[in-house]
């Protein structure tokens, strides 16, 4: 296996903007590869490699994922013009060209993961795609990319077995929608409570139908919830899931919403919580990862954090160490969220009990610190 890094950036997502304002923009992912290679020089590296041509994917790339009345709908609807969708999604006139750059850079980053061509991968693209369901947008999302890429890589036989991590602030409810009833894809989404925050969608009891009931995911996180809570879910939840499921394939999503500094969230990751979570991760999947961006959208904060993450995945030491007065603001806070998380943390593996072997008493010990070394 290649030792390389690559970066995959949909150039062509510009034209992917609304006439109103929204912070999904292109100056979120302008501002990242103006850094990445203008500051930081990234790509004169020998282990670092940017692609931006790869091919778009095809409408039967899409109809793996997506309905053909879903798909044609979008499509349409770009060629009249576009516009607000509502749940706060827009379409421009070029938005399908984007939308499938977006998902065929995400298809071509695993592949070559999946592959051996690379050992790891961060798709920075957008429109960003984890609401995205089989007949419906959502949430700036147009097509799944992720749903789209795992879909590819069992078609091509490079994987049959597929673990999908997301850590966005927001449930990826629309890759649990698209593999709700599936047991050869796991959507396990890291996401705030959503009884009041957005989707409404991704609660602990929904765990899957029929055959796929068991490989649906999600673990409701409490508001203040920061670096310990995310590695203790990796240590305590992730871990147990990839040693009893095995997959072939792991792929992360990755959300920069749920950085202290984004004001909607409420969650207190730290970069170096994204970065230790990657880290580990991809140690736990033998040293090989994709990440795909989701969201995020504070463009300056952006910057740091696809830094941090692009150096997690190449063995680099962390670029930055930003910290807050405790993990959860207060201690008294701190204590409170814990046990909000441990209460949850229960009843999911009560849910889960008969699926994978969880250890229910290494919640309760806050030992994560060395759980990825």
């Amino acid at each position: 296996m290649s030792g390389k890094c690559g970066i995959f950036y949909n150039s062509n997502h510009i034209v992917h903007r609304s006439d109103m304002s929204s912070p999904e923009n292109p100056t979120r992912l302008v501002k990242i590869m103006n850094f990445l290679q203008g500051r930081l020089k990234l790509f004169d590296r020998p282990d670092c490699k940017l692609f931006t041509e790869f091919p778009p994917a095809a409408e039967e790339d899409l109809l793996r994922a997506h309905d053909i009345g879903y798909i044609n709908f979008i499509r349409n609807y770009c060629q009249k013009g576009g516009g607000f969708l509502g749940d706060s999604t827009y379409l421009a006139p070029n938005t399908y060209k984007a939308a499938v750059t977006s998902a065929g850079a995400v298809m071509e980053a695993n592949r070559q993961v999946a592959c051996g061509e690379l050992a790891t991968a961060f798709a920075i693209v957008r429109p960003p795609g984890h609401h995205a369901s089989m007949d419906k947008f959502g949430g700036y999302c147009i097509f799944n990319n992720a749903a789209v890429a795992s879909r590819y890589l069992q078609a091509k036989g490079l994987a049959q077995k597929i673990l999908i991590v997301d850590i966005d602030a927001h449930a990826g409810n629309g890759t649990m929608r698209i593999f709700y009833e599936d047991p050869t894809v796991i959507n396990l989404s890291v996401h705030r409570d959503p009884h009041d925050f957005y989707p409404h969608d991704g609660f602990i009891h929904q765990i899957g139908k029929g055959k796929g009931r068991g490989y649906n995911i999600n673990v409701e996180v409490p508001e203040g919830s920061g670096n310990d809570e995310y590695l203790m879910i990796l240590e305590n939840i992730v871990r147990p899931v990839i040693t009893d499921y095995m997959p072939d394939y792991v792929m992360c999503l990755v959300g920069f919403d749920a950085h202290y500094t984004d004001n909607q969230s409420n969650l207190q990751l730290t970069s170096t919580g994204y970065y230790e979570f990657v880290k580990r991760l991809k140690k736990m999947n033998g040293g090989k990862l994709c990440v795909v961006l989701e969201g995020g959208y504070n463009s300056a904060e952006n910057v740091n954090l696809a830094h941090t993450i692009i150096y997690s995945l190449m063995g680099e030491p962390a670029p930055y160490e930003d910290s807050i007065d405790g993990l959860s603001g207060t201690v008294t806070r701190n204590v409170k969220t814990r046990s909000i998380l441990e209460n949850n943390l229960i009843e999911l593996i009560d849910l889960l009990g008969g699926y994978y072997h969880f250890n229910q008493d290494g919640i309760f010990s806050g030992r994560t610190e060395n759980g990825g070394e």
